[in-house]
This record gives C-alpha cells, structure tokens and sequence, in this order.
C-alpha cells in the first residue's frame, strides 16, 4: 500500500469476559469466558517513512480510509505524529470528514468544542460491551476515531465486533420478533450534569425548556418533565437499518446496552431502583417489556464475535460504524483516549 506498510499483529492472548465485575449478563453461561486479540480482524498500517505533522499524516491517510475501511472494517494506524489532544484535533480538521453532531448522545463526557471529544468518561470499574454509536437516533455516524493519547497501566482494550457475525448468532424468530416490533428507547435526563449522567441543558445544547419542547415535538417525542425538572421521553426506532453497502438489513441498535439492567450493575447506580429513575431503558416499540433473559442472551451473542484492540499512545483506531461496533474494558491507572464521530 503506497505510503504504509501493513503489519501483522499476531498475539495469542485473551481477554476475560465471563464473570466479569459490573459488567451486565457477564456472569451467563452464554458468554465466552474470553474473547481473542483481533489480529486478522484489523487492518493494522504504519508509515512507510516519516511524516512531520498531523495535517501531514492526515493527507496519507484520507485516501487509505476512502480506500479501504468499507471493505476492512477497521483501520489500525501506527506511527502517526500525534502525541497530543490538539495534534489529533488538527488531524481530523485536515482529514475533511464532515463532524456528527453528538446532540442527543448519552455517554458520559464532555461536550467540548473543537472534533476531538474525549471518549466515555464512565467509571474506570465499568465495561462497555459492544455497541454501534448513537444507534438508538434516528442518524448515527458513519465513522468513528478513536486517540490513545495515555494507555491505561491495565486493561482498557477496546472490543470491536462485526454486527453481520453476531446476527448469525441470534435465532430467526427472534430477529422477527424485533423486526416487527421495533425497539423503544426511554431516557431520563436531569436537567443539569452530574457525575454520572448528563444533563438535558448539556446533551442538547440549551439551557430554555420550552426550545427544547419544540424540539422533541418536531421529532415526535413522547416527554414528560418530572417535579425536579427533569426530562424523560421515549421513540421508537426501528431493530434493523439498511445497509448502505446493499447487503441484508443490519442489525443496529442499543437494545442491550440501553437496557436498565447496565445500570443495575453499575458501582454507582443503585441495583433495585425503579426503572424509569435509571438514565435509560428499552422495551418492545410498543412499550412492552423485554425478557430480562433475551437482554442478556442478546449481550453474550454480541460477546462471542468479538475481538480486543489493544491501543498504544499515538494510535487511530477508525471503524466503520454502519458494521462495526466498539466498547471499552474495564481499566487501571489513567487512561485518555480521543474520539471523533462523523459522516
């Protein structure tokens, strides 16, 4: 490939997943007791000579992410001449993808300017199963980058996963069943951040309920605003997306990962609590419930076709979001990894 040399990154180490702690369904027997580094599941490229800055890195790599992240799925850079925040932010400036609105997002993080965001901020504890970003809006990314600005001293690997493989996974009648039914997402937002939630003031941008009424209004939005002045609402979307590629309708949504029983795990959430007081929750689009059985079930399937990215410090990791998902493991020490989502 001109300009980079593929490398072939071999390693025969696992990552525990089964039984993990505050991680939801992980104790299933469904769930594989590790998943694999990814390897051949990614595409790992370095420079072939040096590259002097990150507007520099970013004419090389345009075209190799035009070229070839339909097809892999997943690029790994090495090498790059990125070792800050703002060398990766000027990076995605000269990239020219077109930035993806995280309004209306629910990770935990700031909503800072500039296309460099820094990647969930959820409790160091906590693994992130796999997901597709923004999945449960209406327009979601279509590609997502990740930094690794700081390694963690442990863990912190990223999961990817192809969503074409997991539905393989996932028997007929029940994809009929989500097809047919759809998936309502519940939020509940308060009205100002906390440490763990984002507030309605920041996840969207304003500060006047009444513009933020309109909004939901012009999106069909079913809200209701509770006596603290928080804001919880619910839409249905639908279980499967067509694929811009053209092949089978994908499989793309946070059913699992949007569920309440993430946060029933959570360290900071209590385990009990009434369902509408959790950040989120999803039911049938109908409003019916979900077998808390067929969450979990549907968690170990996405578990069983993944595999572990480990990022070093000046790494791009660039997905295809359409199929690829991502999530983060549980970590120690201090970890620091950039994202930017866009078109």
């Amino acid at each position: 490939m001109q300009g980079f040399v593929e490398l072939k990154d071999v390693s025969d180490r696992q990552v525990p997943v089964r039984g993990r702690r505050y991680l939801a369904g992980s104790d299933s027997q469904h769930v594989p007791l590790a998943i694999s580094m990814a390897n051949e599941k990614l595409l790992v490229l370095r420079p072939s000579s040096t590259l002097g800055m990150a507007e520099d890195a970013a004419a090389c790599c345009r075209p190799v992410v035009d070229e070839r992240l339909d097809a892999a799925g997943a690029l790994l850079f090495r090498g790059l001449p990125l070792g800050s925040r703002d060398d990766f932010n000027r990076f995605m400036a000269a990239l020219g993808y077109t930035p993806h609105s995280y309004a209306g997002g629910i990770a935990v993080r700031a909503r800072e300017a500039g296309y460099a965001l820094l990647a969930s901020q959820e409790d160091a504890r906590i693994t992130m199963a796999p997901h597709n970003e923004m999945a449960y809006l209406p327009a979601a990314p279509r590609k997502v980058f990740f930094f690794c600005e700081q390694a963690a001293a442990q863990g912190g690997e990223v999961p990817i996963n192809d969503i074409r493989e997991t539905v393989r996974h996932i028997p007929d009648a029940i994809l009929q069943a989500f097809a047919d039914r759809g998936i309502r997402y519940h939020r509940h937002l308060p009205r100002e951040s906390t440490a763990t939630q984002v507030g309605w003031q920041e996840t969207y941008g304003v500060t006047d309920a009444a513009e933020l009424e309109t909004r939901l209004q012009s999106q069909g939005l079913e809200y209701r605003w509770t006596p603290e002045q928080g804001l919880q609402f619910s839409q249905r979307q639908p279980a499967f997306r067509p694929d811009p590629g053209g092949g089978p309708p994908l499989w793309f949504n946070q059913v699992t990962e949007l569920h309440s029983s993430y946060w029933r795990h959570h360290p900071l959430f209590p385990s009990d609590g009434c369902e509408a007081d959790y950040p989120a929750t999803t039911t049938y689009g109908d409003g019916d419930p979900i077998d808390p059985e067929l969450i979990t079930f549907l968690r170990a399937a996405l578990w069983r076709t993944s595999r572990a990215v480990q990022m070093a410090p000046g790494d791009v990791l660039v997905l295809d979001n359409t199929h690829i998902q991502h999530g983060r493991f549980a970590y120690e020490g201090q970890r620091r990894h950039l994202v930017s989502i866009t078109a």
